[in-house]
């Protein structure tokens, strides 16, 4: 089956290659920046970096209030509707009330900073301190980002975000080894920034080109009510998902080590390479779910996601494969030998990442067609269930038990979900 005759549909033919290139590049980068730092910093300050950005990205969710999904829902509609004053509107209050809750954060750091962390070692608070940077850089990247996926742009919404930033710090390193900068956690982080400020002005060039010089001479129209009540959920579903996801490296350095931390993250960014294409249809698929289940094409809806999943599978097996059996030999050669200690939580991610493949795109399923409730809920439980899982796991096998926590709640997640789409769509996301 060649994969351009997959969908039926030429926009999601379009859509599903570009975000599989997109994203799997991204990822590819991702696993190459890894590489670079990890030669380039102790096991413990690279622990403090992955640390630092961690928690500049949970932070980033609760300021980012659910908006960037907000503004992909309703730019869309409005787009459909001509209704042009209105996507002005949402524009510039998503941006003004992001604008506050970014500067809210400054100011609670700056006071937990007086009170609590001035007092842990130098490095650590300068990595956290140039990490607060990006927040802003990451927060206003999304709504622009959620802006172009609304108006069906969707490779270039990932583009600036995913593979600008990762290839333009890959650039960052090597200019850094190829003049022998002496490499710590903070100069790792501002070149992060670096690299996130060029993406976000690219991103920002494109959202002009293909919206905001048609919203120059128009009035802006404003429905905080509305959006204010829609955004809240939006909001809940969005920091539960990254709090559950980010919550084992916080665990990890409570109960472990930053070189746990470290170790953990390098096992994480070899298993996200066998869920790229899950990340990358899920993008793609998306509006198109939303659409046929809206037109009550159930039928329609069936056969993308099946062939959604199939393509998943495709691609996962192959990658998962290579790490389990190949991927200690593949660590001793890209990683210092410190790292090499990631293999067995490689083996054990990359299994819930395939298992998470055969399972397709169930969460957006339930999102795309009115069900993001039940998702809401799941997700809570499977958060409790991982913090719960985590800590004595954790003591008595540090980087092994994050890694058996993670991909054990992955699994539970995903055979729970499979069982409620299929009860209240009888749709089957899964390869069979």
């Amino acid at each position: 089956m060649k994969i351009l005759k997959v969908f039926n549909s030429k926009q999601i033919r379009t859509a599903a290659i570009g975000s599989l290139i997109v994203k799997f590049l991204s990822a590819l980068f991702a696993l190459i920046n890894g590489v670079l730092l990890a030669n380039l910093l102790t096991v413990k300050d690279f622990g403090i970096y992955i640390l630092a950005l961690t928690t500049i990205t949970i932070i980033s969710i609760p300021v980012s209030l659910g908006l960037p999904n907000l503004i992909t829902r309703y730019i869309s509609k409005y787009e459909i509707n001509k209704n042009i004053a209105a996507i002005k509107g949402i524009l510039i209050r998503s941006n003004q009330l992001v604008l506050l809750t970014s500067l809210l954060a400054f100011i609670i750091a700056f006071l937990l900073y007086i009170i609590w962390w001035k007092n842990y070692p130098e490095n650590v608070v300068s990595t956290f301190w140039y990490a607060f940077l990006l927040m802003p850089l990451l927060v206003f990247g999304s709504l622009r980002a959620a802006a172009l996926r609304g108006l069906k742009f969707i490779i270039l919404g990932q583009l600036p975000e995913t593979f600008l930033r990762n290839i333009f710090l890959t650039f960052s390193l090597l200019v850094a080894i190829f003049y022998d900068i002496n490499m710590s956690p903070h100069i790792a982080m501002i070149l992060h920034s670096i690299a996130a400020a060029l993406a976000f002005i690219i991103g920002y060039l494109f959202l002009k080109k293909k919206l905001l010089t048609r919203l120059k001479n128009i009035t802006p129209v404003f429905k905080n009510k509305l959006w204010f009540k829609e955004t809240i959920p939006f909001s809940i579903t969005s920091g539960v998902q990254v709090i559950k996801t980010k919550l084992l490296t916080f665990i990890l350095v409570i109960f472990g080590s930053l070189e746990a931390v470290a170790i953990f993250d390098i096992a994480m960014r070899g298993a996200t390479l066998v869920s790229f294409t899950l990340d990358a249809l899920n993008t793609a698929i998306s509006p198109y779910l939303s659409s046929a289940f809206e037109q009550n094409k159930k039928e329609t809806l069936q056969r993308i996601v099946t062939k959604s999943t199939r393509i998943i599978f495709v691609f996962s097996l192959p990658v998962a494969l290579i790490f389990i059996f190949f991927g200690k030999s593949i660590l001793e050669l890209l990683f210092a030998k410190a790292y090499v200690v990631s293999y067995i939580p490689l083996v054990i991610l990359c299994i819930g990442q395939l298992v998470n493949s055969l399972t397709g795109s169930v969460g957006t399923v339930l999102n795309m067609t009115g069900n993001q409730k039940y998702f809401s809920k799941i997700q809570i439980q499977m958060m409790i269930l991982s913090a719960l899982l985590s800590v004595p796991l954790i003591i008595y096998y540090s980087v092994i038990g994050a890694a058996l926590t993670f991909s054990f709640v992955i699994i539970s997640q995903n055979i729970i979900l499979v069982i409620l789409v299929r009860k209240k769509l009888k749709i089957n996301t899964t390869i069979y």
